[in-house]
């Protein structure tokens, strides 16, 4: 009986909180202009972190959010005033515009899932 209680009092309390992730799957162009899956890229709005799933393993960073883009990136210290931008998502369509480790010959597409 405890434990029934237990699970409503959960599902009630998580459902109060807001919190909002945005799921993309990203892709690249080859030359033959077919779509290939890079990595998925996790944003958490509320928790300010993001998380870009490669197929070698996950990398988490931090995330700032401006007018126009998402922000991803590492700060450069514990006051958080300055972020080291490595991707930069545009908030209307996903695009990546800015990747600092990518030579971005084409765009990287990222849908939202």
């Amino acid at each position: 009986m405890i434990n029934k209680i237990m699970i409503i009092f959960f599902l009630l309390f998580s459902s109060i909180l807001k919190s909002e992730f945005i799921n993309l799957e990203c892709t690249t162009q080859n030359e033959n202009l077919d779509r290939i899956a890079s990595f998925s890229l996790l944003i958490g709005t509320e928790s300010k972190k993001a998380t870009q799933i490669l197929k070698k393993g996950q990398l988490q960073m931090d995330l700032l959010i401006t007018d126009t883009h998402y922000e991803i990136g590492q700060y450069v210290d514990g006051t958080k005033t300055e972020l080291i931008p490595v991707l930069k998502v545009n908030k209307d369509d996903f695009n990546i515009e800015y990747a600092k480790f990518i030579e971005l010959v084409r765009p990287i597409l990222c849908i939202k899932i």
